[in-house]
């Protein structure tokens, strides 16, 4: 039998194509203590003028709690639970592409969020993020678009957050 790193099934929808061909979006990532830190953020991202047409917030189900997360068109955005069967609390995100890949990779089997974003990201960087989310921390996943995005996303996310930022490809679940 073959040595392999994924411990469940890979996303049927992608069978055959290589990680590199597969539909993606690219985000920057920021990790925050507090709600009133993430709002710093956002208020400067579209200072620099970052479109924010799509991030997502990754944290415990806790975190939300009595928040309403305001998407840039004064939108509510819906909260996501997902319960990883490996997860000591409750892991939720706002609804978005990254909420829609996590699913996806928890109904093929992730048993935590470390193996759900293993798919896209080094084991590093995944098992990272989930400590910091398990520590009860707030990720804020900025969609980029291009360089001149990327560039100032990632300024904005190294002014405000707590360590360093990354810039991570997440592919899409069923082509979208």
């Amino acid at each position: 039998m073959a040595k392999t790193t994924e411990p469940f099934a890979p996303l049927s929808s992608h069978a055959g194509l290589p990680l590199t061909e597969q539909p993606k979006l690219r985000f920057a990532v920021g990790t925050f203590e507090t709600w009133p830190q993430v709002r710093e953020a956002l208020h400067d991202l579209r200072v620099r003028g970052v479109v924010l047409d799509c991030f997502n917030c990754l944290a415990l189900k806790r975190a939300f709690s009595g928040k309403t997360i305001v998407a840039p068109k004064q939108e509510p955005l819906s909260v996501q639970a997902l319960p990883f069967p490996d997860s000591a609390e409750l892991i939720a995100c706002t609804a978005g592409p990254l909420a829609d890949s996590l699913k996806a990779r928890l109904d093929s089997g992730a048993s935590n969020l470390k193996h759900a974003l293993g798919l896209w990201l080094i084991p590093r960087h995944a098992a990272h993020f989930q400590d910091a989310v398990q520590a009860g921390r707030i990720l804020l996943w900025i969609r980029v678009v291009d360089g001149d995005d990327e560039r100032s996303a990632c300024q904005s996310l190294l002014a405000h957050s707590l360590n360093s930022v990354g810039v991570h490809d997440l592919v899409l679940p069923g082509g979208k």
